[in-house]
């Protein structure tokens, strides 16, 4: 008898599982998101952050086949991934032109491009991927970070600005939207600092302003000075002395009137007065020129001085 041998290749494919349409259908978890930046300090290389998150999830319903019940499952549920990409947006026309600038920040600290509206399309800076949304009503925390820098320059206010959040799924469908309404605040703040012919101006004691020997013949004028002044909104300088526009004797026995100027105007010293500004406060601040003018003077030898105090205040 003869015997024959039949040998049939077997090729045995294996496949990684992923999950179809039907198991992937990512969500995000819970409705809109409100976020504010306030209290906030204003000063040079200021800068305030506020993190939030969101939470995304597979939302597919539970497979018809309770899992475990077919040969070769451990009752687990299926292995496959369900993958999904964030897009952040503006909604609406552009912000406020004094809108401070912000930037948004996703997880490893990589800066997030905000498209112009929800219509753009995704760039390799604004998608945020998202490898595997898991079921169940937690979901994953995607988590962000707003940085605002809260430098001198900007202007008080309460700004408020809408940004959606859109959802897309593998196909590049948009599956689901959010809403992030952002507020932030900016406070009324004022900071002076007197530069120049000053001595001590950038310590805790008054700075000082020395016109040497007065003359008998001609005028004597102080150098160069002025007041550097920051401001997120208009304000007003205020100017007191002492002696009411007086230089006074070391020991109290005689006085010598003299003249103040701030940005090119006479100052009353004799009650109180109050310069208004209105313009915004650039960056760098507002310069205004200060001086200080004895006319000739016949007075008893000796120190003379007054003191000013000058306040600004935010309107």
């Amino acid at each position: 008898m003869r015997h024959s041998t039949l040998i049939a290749p077997i090729f045995l494919l294996a496949i990684p599982a992923t999950a179809n349409a039907a198991d992937c259908q990512p969500a995000f978890v819970g409705g809109d998101q409100s976020l504010t930046v306030n209290g906030v300090e204003i000063e040079a290389g200021g800068r305030a952050t506020q993190d939030f998150q969101v939470r995304i999830q597979n939302a597919a319903e539970a497979r018809s086949e309770t899992p475990g019940d077919r040969p070769g499952t451990s009752g687990e549920a299926g292995a496959g991934s369900c993958g999904a990409t964030i897009r952040i947006a503006r909604i609406g026309a552009s912000p406020d032109p004094d809108f401070p600038s912000y930037s948004l920040r996703a997880s490893g600290n990589r800066n997030i491009e905000i498209l112009p509206d929800p219509a753009s399309g995704g760039t390799a800076d604004s998608d945020v991927i998202i490898p595997n949304a898991p079921a169940g009503p937690q979901g994953r925390a995607v988590p962000f970070q707003i940085g605002v820098p809260t430098e001198w320059g900007l202007r008080a206010g309460t700004f408020i600005e809408q940004l959606e959040l859109s959802l897309i799924d593998r196909n590049g469908t948009v599956v689901d939207r959010s809403r992030l309404t952002l507020t932030i605040v900016i406070p009324s703040a004022v900071s002076l600092r007197l530069v120049g012919a000053v001595v001590g101006a950038g310590g805790n004691g008054p700075a000082q302003v020395d016109l040497g020997s007065l003359s008998s013949s001609r005028e004597t004028r102080s150098e160069r000075f002025a007041a550097r002044i920051f401001s997120t909104a208009p304000y007003a300088v205020r100017f007191n002395s002492v002696n009411l526009g007086n230089l006074l004797h070391e020991q109290g026995r005689e006085k010598v009137p003299y003249k103040l100027f701030f940005d090119g105007a006479l100052v009353d010293l004799t009650g109180g007065s109050e310069i208004p500004y209105f313009d915004r406060v650039p960056k760098g601040g507002d310069r205004r020129s200060m001086s200080v003018v004895v006319p000739p003077v016949v007075a008893l030898a000796g120190r003379y001085s007054d003191r000013i105090t000058v306040t600004v205040t935010a309107l």
